[in-house]
């Protein structure tokens, strides 16, 4: 997995309580229970992981995402290439 992969994986697991071992990059999100308010939630834990706001045209198109895959991949094509992280 990608650094930033990893990122959104962690963050998942934290807010949706889900182990990381069962988040595989391209399982579909929806099928592991997460809901649009868990989403939104993640984007805020990936936003403080990353010591930054993401920009809300890629909010727009993260929201539509439905993998860690998918959410990591929109978040290097946003930033151009891998978002740095900020303090954890």
């Amino acid at each position: 997995m990608t650094e930033t992969e990893l990122l959104v994986q962690d963050a998942i697991s934290k807010i949706c309580g889900i182990e990381t071992a069962q988040l595989h990059p391209d399982a579909i999100l929806t099928e592991l229970g997460v809901d649009s308010l868990a989403a939104a939630e993640i984007l805020v834990e990936v936003e403080i992981r990353l010591g930054r706001d993401l920009p809300a045209h890629l909010l727009r198109r993260l929201e539509d995402a439905q993998t860690i895959r998918a959410i990591a991949a929109g978040l290097d094509s946003g930033f151009g290439s891998s978002p740095s992280r900020g303090p954890a």
